[in-house]
């Protein structure tokens, strides 16, 4: 049973799914509207298990949460700021990387927050103090859990660039004073924007002397969109000041960010500091400024990527994680960053406001192998759905992003960040600092899931909220698991097929069980999910349809397929969740895995349950005490009061025994826990509920 009442969201009555394929004593039943279909090849395998869009963007901060509601969800990687007391108060990369050390998690640095504002860019001497400066403490810290240097965060929006546009009429000009040290020719080089579809030009007259023509070609789009490119033309200059003047031409129109002229006293003039006429100046994350440093925000990563590099050659640049993907902004950029050698380690963008990510994956690999670059990993380090906020650890609303960044083999992507009161709530998934809310149930299911990831295929792969899912099958545990959420009108068909050899062929039944995680909002808490089905199905051409009903757009599902007649009260030690202690190797355990040295005050096993009623259950404990006397363990249940176990001396350590102690359990989802006790040390291999 869950904590939350059903009726907080006005649900109608449960239609629980009936079993289609179960064999001759279960009937199926057609739904009462036609239902949305998810295909689940169990013989696809697109790569491992690595929880790639488990973690975060400031879910982790110094204090919290704690580790027991961190561990569980195994995400790859948090994204945190350099340093506190400048964009964020809290969440250092440096204390929170030591801090998920033990977890398996890395640590994603954004450089950005060392400013204030959206952000209050300095100088690039300052830029360069301030990555040296935590480059270097990363390095003194000894962490091995970096995942990278997030080199700056959403530059379309936040680079403080500007242009010069709409020079669309007869009287239109930009006019620059120059300063040259000799008379002679020198070569000007012109950035501009020409979205025209056509070559266009401008009128270029030197000193009041007659005009001659500027030709630009197309560039693809205007500055708005992330186009630009630049054009090389010969001037004549006296030593001293002298004006050019760029007039609306004959043929289209073009946008000026600046010129640069070799060998001048200045070197780089921006457009919008000369003397503009019947036209506007517009501000442009995809332009320079002086409040960019007369950087363009391309050049910027350049030299940034090559600073980094200088201060630690391993160390991983990220960029350019634009807040929303561009075709024409990401070919600008990726082709400059290929002509400068600095292409980044790891490229990504954000997910933020419902776009079809496939086809940004998709366009963005093919920019790559048409510059001849090599496949970065991706990370998308915010996401989130179409409302944001709303959206934030909604399973509904994030099952469909996961699955596409599973089905793509994303590197890694993070939730993002609006619940600004409330850091360190996992994304969103904390109801409160220690509370956990229908989303962090979801997210744990993702974190249990290991051994490969296998194909899923939604109805539209395109959309970024209607139904989808992402799958894994693990031969050694031998059991599969289906995640899937999003937008249906409540009736789902799972065709689940091509069953490794583990489960058994045709004819052959496997165990179902569809949990459900019910989500009403980010803030109310959920302590358990429900069952909304449990059955025995039967494969026939090799695969299995179930039919579920009743089901809701925000909530979270997951379907549990294991090999018919296998235990399911039986837990493995070396499957739950683990704190500071290791998983060891063993011909005496069973699994052949347990977890050993639990010598810590932090060590801890934590077994998640599920049961079906509510009583007294006896729980056999199967461990080694190699010490020679009674050791003790802690135990404690769903956050209750702790009692102890005593486990006697066994033949030695990886040599099992077993005690039985009892345990009040309540339906569905419990947490019971085993610690380092006050006497002695025990390993543990597994606990078994009757």
């Amino acid at each position: 049973m869950s904590s939350i009442k059903l009726g907080a969201k006005m649900k109608k009555p449960l239609l629980f799914g009936m079993l289609t394929a179960l064999g001759a004593s279960l009937a199926g039943v057609s739904p009462a509207y036609a239902a949305t279909s998810l295909t689940v090849d169990l013989s696809s395998v697109i790569g491992p298990v690595t929880h790639s869009a488990a973690g975060s963007l400031y879910g982790v901060i110094e204090n919290q949460p704690d580790n027991n509601l961190i561990l569980p969800l195994h995400a790859r990687a948090y994204n945190n700021p350099a340093v506190s007391g400048y964009q964020q108060p809290w969440g250092a990369a440096i204390p929170v990387a030591q801090k998920l050390a033990g977890t398996g998690s890395q640590v994603s640095i954004r450089l950005a927050d060392w400013f204030t504002g959206w952000y209050d860019y300095t100088n690039l001497n300052d830029w360069f103090n301030k990555m040296t400066t935590t480059v270097n403490a990363v390095k003194s810290a000894g962490l091995t859990n970096v995942y990278g240097y997030e080199l700056w965060n959403e530059p379309d929006g936040t680079w403080k660039g500007k242009y010069v546009g709409g020079l669309d009429y007869s009287d239109s000009y930009v006019q620059f004073t120059v300063n040259v040290p000799t008379s002679k020719a020198y070569t000007m080089t012109i950035r501009y924007a020409n979205g025209s579809g056509a070559s266009s030009t401008h009128s270029l007259s030197v000193n009041g002397g007659s005009a001659s023509t500027v030709t630009y070609a197309n560039s693809g789009g205007y500055f708005v969109s992330g186009s630009a490119s630049q054009v090389d033309v010969n001037v004549n200059l006296n030593a001293g000041n002298n004006t050019i003047r760029l007039t609306k031409g004959s043929t289209g129109y073009a946008e000026i960010d600046y010129i640069d002229i070799a060998g001048a006293s200045q070197g780089r003039y921006e457009a919008e500091n000369a003397t503009v006429n019947h036209a506007t100046v517009y501000n442009s994350g995809y332009a320079s400024s002086n409040a960019s440093g007369n950087l363009t925000f391309r050049e910027f990563f350049s030299q940034s990527y090559k600073k980094l590099k200088q201060l630690d050659s391993t160390a991983r640049a990220i960029g350019p994680e634009y807040a929303g993907y561009s075709h024409n902004a990401m070919l600008d950029f990726m082709t400059y960053q290929k002509s400068q050698n600095t292409v980044p380690d790891i490229s990504g963008w954000h997910q933020l406001g419902g776009e079809n990510f496939t086809a940004n994956f998709n366009d963005y690999r093919a920019i790559e192998s048409s510059l001849g670059i090599s496949a970065r990993p991706i990370s998308i380090n915010e996401y989130s759905g179409a409302s944001w906020i709303n959206d934030e650890g909604k399973p509904g609303a994030v099952a469909p992003l996961i699955a596409k960044f599973e089905r793509l083999r994303v590197d890694t992507a993070m939730q993002s960040y609006w619940d600004v009161p409330n850091p360190g709530r996992l994304g969103s998934l904390l109801a409160s600092s220690t509370q956990r809310n229908g989303g962090w149930w979801f997210y744990k299911w993702y974190g249990d899931m290991t051994g490969n990831m296998v194909s899923v295929t939604p109805p539209n792969v395109n959309s970024a909220t209607a139904l989808d899912g992402f799958a894994n099958v693990d031969s050694s545990r031998q059991y599969a698991s289906v995640l899937f959420g999003g937008v249906t009108d409540g009736t789902v068909n799972a065709v689940i097929k091509n069953f490794p050899s583990f489960f058994g062929t045709n004819g052959s039944k496997v165990h179902v069980r569809v949990d459900w995680t019910p989500f009403v909002n980010r803030s109310t808490a959920v302590n358990a999910t429900n069952t909304l089905l449990e059955g025995d199905y039967t494969i026939s051409n090799n695969q299995i349809t179930v039919s579920m009903s009743g089901l809701y757009n925000n909530d979270g599902y997951r379907i549990y397929i294991t090999p018919y007649g296998q235990a399911t009260n039986v837990y493995e030690a070396e499957n739950a969740v683990v704190s500071h202690a290791n998983i060891a190797s063993g011909t005496s355990a069973s699994g052949g895995k347990y977890v050993a040295q639990m010598d810590y005050s932090d060590s801890y096993v934590d077994f998640y349950v599920k049961v079906p009623t509510t009583k007294t259950y006896t729980m056999t404990i199967r461990y080694a005490n190699g010490t020679g006397a009674n050791s003790t363990h802690g135990i404690a249940y769903n956050n209750g009061a702790w009692g102890t176990v005593t486990y006697p001396a066994t033949a030695g350590w990886g040599q099992f025994g077993t005690v039985n102690v009892n345990v009040n359990l309540t339906a569905g989802d419990n947490i019971i826990r085993l610690a380092k006790g006050a006497t002695g040390y025990a390993e543990l291999d597994s606990i078994t509920l009757n």
